[in-house]
């Protein structure tokens, strides 16, 4: 239903709390139904009547757009934007806003005269809060396609987790290249010198013999 406007100097304070309080945001992609929520809050001991406008009844269906609270309650509403052209400019979709119009339910009020209690209302016992569109068109990236390590392991996926795991890390040595690692840790160790130096020779003594070192690189792996 379309917003209407009444008499500001006729408005009273809004008695029911909204969340959130001053704008609806729609998050894309708009090439579907896409829906924002509304919760209604009654703070006070009296039940309180509501409906919600919308100043673009076409794009937008409001379930419920009316309803009652009694003291203390609270009320999902659901706000669904039907799918828009894309084409149309942004001044155009800034104009969108909703107005959640209350009152409070006349002495004797049954739910059967919800109807008659907004046709005979009086404007100076109307409130209202006014809430603006807001359309959020910033691409998301699902939860479901970021890895969870403990839910693969958890579900079997073992094998899923070591190929994302691999994705990540530098790929295996060929066998030419892990021999030429292990010639290079073989020759980075300092070998042992058995012979001894011309300084440290005692005198009369007979020199050891030099003994070979083993070659460590035709040995398998």
């Amino acid at each position: 239903m379309a917003a209407e406007r009444p008499d500001k100097k006729s408005v009273k304070q809004q008695a029911i709390e909204l969340d959130p309080p001053v704008e609806l945001v729609f998050r894309g992609p708009f090439t579907e139904v896409v829906t924002s929520s509304l919760k209604l809050k009654n703070p006070t001991k009296n039940t309180i009547l509501y409906k919600v406008k919308t100043t673009a009844p076409k794009q937008y269906c409001v379930r419920p757009n009316s309803g009652i609270l009694n003291a203390g309650e609270e009320a999902p509403v659901s706000v669904m934007l039907q799918p828009i052209d894309l084409t149309v400019p942004d001044s155009e979709r800034s104009k969108h806003k909703f107005m959640v119009q209350t009152m409070f339910a006349p002495p004797d009020f049954t739910p059967d005269q919800l109807d008659h209690a907004w046709k005979s209302a009086a404007k100076d016992v109307l409130m209202d809060s006014k809430l603006k569109c807001v359309f959020d068109e910033t691409p998301t990236i699902p939860a479901s396609t970021v890895p969870d390590n403990d839910a693969a392991v958890a579900n079997g996926g073992k094998a899923a987790l070591e190929e994302s795991l691999a994705s990540t890390q530098s790929p295996p040595a060929t066998p030419s290249e892990q021999a030429e690692v292990n010639k290079n840790d073989t020759e980075s160790q300092p070998a042992k010198n058995t012979t001894s130096q011309p300084s440290q020779v005692l005198a009369g003594a007979t020199p050891a013999k030099a003994v070979p070192v083993k070659d460590t690189e035709s040995q398998p792996a």
